[in-house]
């Protein structure tokens, strides 16, 4: 049986390439099915994720129209570009753990080892 979800969220983040950047290594935590299922269970909201990188693949920027106009008017230094729900709500950086918690209706916390 098909579940239906109270709320659905979808945060799509568009990359020139996978730097390893913080902000992005926590989204790809968040982009994990499994992680995805569980908070589902647990809130009743759904939650799709998608990450693009230029360097693998130009598609996804060139068929999203916000997107693309985005790099058409501002080149690639707008990268990264950030949406949810189809609304372009970052350009030129990745959402913090707390602005990604907030949309998410879940609090984020991180710890990183000293060097």
């Amino acid at each position: 049986m098909m579940q239906t979800y109270k709320r659905k969220i979808e945060i799509s983040y568009y990359c020139l390439e996978d730097n390893r950047n913080l902000e992005l290594e926590i989204f790809k935590c968040i982009h994990n099915d499994s992680r995805k299922n569980a908070h589902a269970e647990f809130t009743g909201e759904e939650i799709m994720t998608h990450l693009y990188i230029k360097s693998e693949s130009e598609r996804p920027f060139l068929q999203n129209r916000l997107v693309c106009a985005e790099l058409e008017e501002n080149g690639e230094k707008i990268l990264p570009i950030v949406t949810v729900n189809d609304m372009v709500v970052r350009r030129g950086g990745f959402l913090s753990p707390d602005e990604l918690g907030d949309y998410l209706g879940i609090g984020i916390s991180i710890q990183v080892d000293g060097d």
